[in-house]
C-alpha cells in the first residue's frame, strides 16, 4: 500500500510542468521524501538495511539519487527533441551494427577460405596417407574454430549496437546500465575465477610433466629391452612391447586420478555429474572393449603364439600377422587378412602348428575308416605308401599309422607325417589326401564305413581310366560313360 501511494504521488508530480527537486523533512516517525514540495513518502528507521548497517543518512542520499535519475529521465522522455535525437543515433547505430556484421562474415569467410587452401597445398604435398588423413582433419577443426569465432564476434555486435541504443532513451537506460554492469560483473567474476584457479592449474600441469616424463622413461627402458640391449626383469622381446604399453597406461591414469582434485572446477556438482555420467557410460559400453583388452594381454602373456606362428582358430588357418590389444590378424594361405576378437580366440580351440618339441616343422594328421573285411596289414602298408609318394614329407622321423578305435562298423586309422614347411601344410595334405585315394583305388579297397545291412551288389570304386590323367577321348571329365545296355 505504502509503495502504490508513493508511486501515485510521484506520478502526479511528475505529470506538472517545471523541474521538480527531491527535498527531505524530518519528523517524529522518521523522515518525510518531498518532490516539488510535495508529500511522496514516508521513511521510518525500520526501513532501513540493518543488516548492511544503513543509516538514514545514506538512505536519504540513495533516494535523491533513484528518485532524481527517475524523475529527470521521464522529463526528458516528454522532450520531443531528445525522442528525434535518440531515434537518430539508434539509426546510425543500426547502419554501423549492419556494417560490421557484413564485415564480420566477409572476414570469417575470406579466413577460412584461405584456411582451406593452404591446408589443401599442404595436403597435396603429402607423401604418407597419415599425413594426409591429419591435414584433412586439421582443415575441419580449422573450419570449425573459424565458424565460433565469427558467431562470438557477431553475438558481441548485437550486444554493443542494443547497448548504445538502450542508452539513448533516458527510459530504458536503466536496461543499458544494467546490461554493463552485468557484463562488467561476468568478466571480474572470470577474472577472480582464473586467478583462484592458477594454482591448483600449475599443480595439475606440474603432474602431467612428471608423468610425461616418467612414460618417455619407461618407453626408452622397455625400447632398450625389445632391441636387446638389456634386460630387465626376465621380460624378454616379445613381451617388451605390450609391457611398455601397459606400464605407460598405468602412469596416465595415475596422474590422471592425481591431477583431478588440483582441475579448475573439480569441485563442483557439474563436474561431479559429467564424471558420474562418463564413468556410467564406460561402465555399461565398455564392458566389451575391457574385455578384450584383457584377452590381448592374456594371449600375449600367456605365450600361446607369437608373430609368425601358424595357427589354426575356430574355422580360420593362417600365419600370426599382429597380436593386437583387441584383436589377432591372421593371414591366410590365399592371402585373405582375418581379424579375430581376443575373446573369440581365448573361447575357442587354438592350434599352434608352428610349435613342435621335436624341432622345427609339423606333424601332418589325417585318417580313414575302412571295415573288417580289409586285413589291417594291407591298409597300413597302403597309408605309408601314399605318404612315402608324396613330397614334402620327411622321411626322418618315418610315418607311422595308428589304429585309433575299433568301431561297430569300421576301423578308424590315423596316419602322422612330418614336415619341414609349416607353411605348407595345407598343400601337402591334399597331395596326401591324393596320393591315399589312388593307392586305396588301385588295390579296389572302398574308401566308404557307412551304417549299412548289407554290401553294394557293386564295389564303390573310381574306375581306372579315372585313376591317373583324363579320361579316353570322347568321353566325359566328371561322368564315367554308362555301361552297355
Amino acid at each position: 500500500m505504502r509503495a502504490d501511494a508513493a508511486e501515485a504521488n510521484i506520478q502526479r508530480v511528475v505529470d506538472r510542468a517545471g523541474r521538480h527537486r527531491v527535498t527531505f523533512r524530518d519528523n517524529e516517525q522518521g523522515t518525510l521524501v518531498l518532490l516539488g514540495n510535495e508529500l511522496v513518502t514516508l521513511v521510518t528507521p525500520d526501513d532501513l538495511d540493518i543488516l548492511h548497517g544503513q543509516t538514514m543518512a545514506q538512505a536519504r542520499a540513495d533516494i535523491a539519487q533513484r528518485l532524481g535519475t527517475a524523475v529527470d529521465a521521464s522529463r526528458q522522455d516528454r522532450l520531443p527533441g531528445n525522442l528525434v535525437r535518440g531515434a537518430l543515433w539508434a539509426l546510425g547505430a543500426s547502419l554501423v551494427m549492419a556494417l560490421s556484421l557484413a564485415l564480420v562474415l566477409w572476414f570469417g569467410a575470406r579466413l577460412r577460405q584461405r584456411l582451406r587452401d593452404r591446408i589443401a597445398r599442404q595436403t597435396s604435398r603429402a607423401d604418407s596417407g597419415a599425413l594426409h588423413h591429419v591435414m584433412l582433419t586439421l582443415r575441419v577443426i580449422g573450419d570449425w574454430l573459424v565458424r565460433l569465432l565469427v558467431v562470438v564476434a557477431v553475438l558481441v555486435v548485437i550486444e554493443e549496437w542494443l547497448r548504445f541504443v538502450l542508452g539513448r532513451f533516458a527510459f530504458t537506460r536503466p536496461w543499458a546500465d544494467a546490461m554493463t554492469a552485468w557484463i562488467l560483473g561476468r568478466l571480474g567474476e572470470f577474472g577472480h575465477a582464473i586467478a583462484a584457479a592458477m594454482p591448483e592449474l600449475v599443480t595439475a600441469i606440474v603432474i602431467f610433466l612428471i608423468a610425461r616424463l616418467v612414460a618417455r622413461t619407461v618407453s626408452v627402458t622397455f625400447r632398450g629391452v625389445q632391441q636387446g640391449r638389456f634386460q630387465l626383469f626376465g621380460i624378454d622381446r616379445e613381451l617388451a612391447e605390450p609391457t611398455r604399453k601397459l606400464a605407460v597406461a598405468v602412469v596416465w591414469l595415475f596422474a590422471i586420478a592425481m591431477a583431478y582434485p588440483y582441475l579448475p572446477g573439480a569441485d563442483t556438482d557439474a563436474f561431479k555429474g559429467l564424471s558420474v555420467l562418463v564413468g556410467l557410460m564406460v561402465s555399461l559400453g565398455a564392458s566389451g572393449i575391457v574385455g578384450q583388452a584383457a584377452g590381448g594381454f592374456t594371449i600375449v602373456y600367456s605365450r600361446i603364439m607369437s608373430v609368425g606362428d601358424y595357427v589354426r582358430s575356430g574355422e580360420v588357418e593362417g600365419t600370426v600377422q599382429q597380436l593386437g590389444l583387441f584383436a589377432t590378424r591372421l593371414r591366410t594361405l590365399t592371402g585373405v587378412e582375418v581379424s579375430i576378437p581376443n575373446t573369440v580366440v581365448l573361447g575357442s580351440q587354438l592350434q599352434n602348428f608352428s610349435r613342435n618339441p621335436d624341432g622345427p616343422g609339423v606333424w601332418l594328421e589325417t585318417g580313414v575308416t575302412i571295415g573288417y573285411d580289409v586285413p589291417w596289414r594291407q591298409v597300413q602298408r597302403m597309408l605309408l605308401d601314399a605318404a612315402g609318394n608324396t613330397d614334402g614329407i620327411h622321411p626322418d622321423p618315418p610315418p607311422f599309422v595308428l589304429q585309433t578305435a575299433l568301431s561297430d562298423f569300421y576301423v578308424e586309422y590315423l596316419l602322422r607325417a612330418r614336415i619341414d614347411d609349416v607353411l605348407r601344410r595345407p598343400l601337402v595334405l591334399t597331395q596326401l589326401h591324393a596320393n591315399i585315394q589312388d593307392a586305396f583305388n588301385g588295390e579296389g579297397v572302398q574308401i566308404m564305413s557307412p551304417h549299412y545291412e548289407a554290401d553294394p551288389q557293386a564295389p564303390k570304386l573310381v574306375p581306372p581310366q579315372y585313376r591317373e590323367g583324363m579320361p579316353p577321348p570322347g568321353e566325359s571329365p566328371l561322368v564315367p560313360s554308362a555301361a552297355p545296355g
